[in-house]
């Protein structure tokens, strides 16, 4: 059961964490596996070349959405504190996630867990607070 939603601007936040946990999944699969040399089999081989193919590209995108990730945050603190709807306010604190998260045009190793547990912070605190979101307009 959902409430309408004070502001869509979190589906950029989720989509920005989903690559993030992808990043580090594949990331995990190429470490997992170990950089060695030579592989041992060709499969092994497939494995680690497209795991760190995978994280690369993850990675990339990741770096390009941190401009969305940014402005997404920051209106949607925005209109859930604006909003009459609900008593919660969330505090200024939470927009120095979006600032770190700019550090990941210089620094992506920094910004990349801030981006994700941080925003996974704020999104569990806010539905919390203002309710879920009604998700069946989405799935039809």
């Amino acid at each position: 059961m959902g409430i309408e939603s004070v502001s869509r601007w979190w589906y950029g936040i989720a989509v920005t964490i989903l690559f993030g946990i992808l990043l580090y999944g594949f990331a995990f699969v190429f470490i997992l596996i170990g950089p060695s040399e030579p592989a041992t089999s060709d499969s092994e081989l497939i494995i680690k070349v497209l795991s760190l193919a995978a994280t690369a590209a993850v990675g990339l995108v990741l770096y390009v959405l941190t401009a969305l990730y940014v402005v997404s945050f920051a209106l949607d603190w925005w209109h859930v504190s604006k909003a009459t709807t609900v008593d919660y306010t969330p505090t200024r604190w939470y927009l120095v996630i979006p600032l770190v998260a700019l550090s990941n045009f210089v620094i992506p190793v920094v910004a990349t867990p801030v981006i994700t547990v941080g925003s996974l912070y704020y999104l569990w605190q806010r539905s919390r607070m203002v309710g879920r979101p009604n998700l069946s307009n989405i799935r039809s």
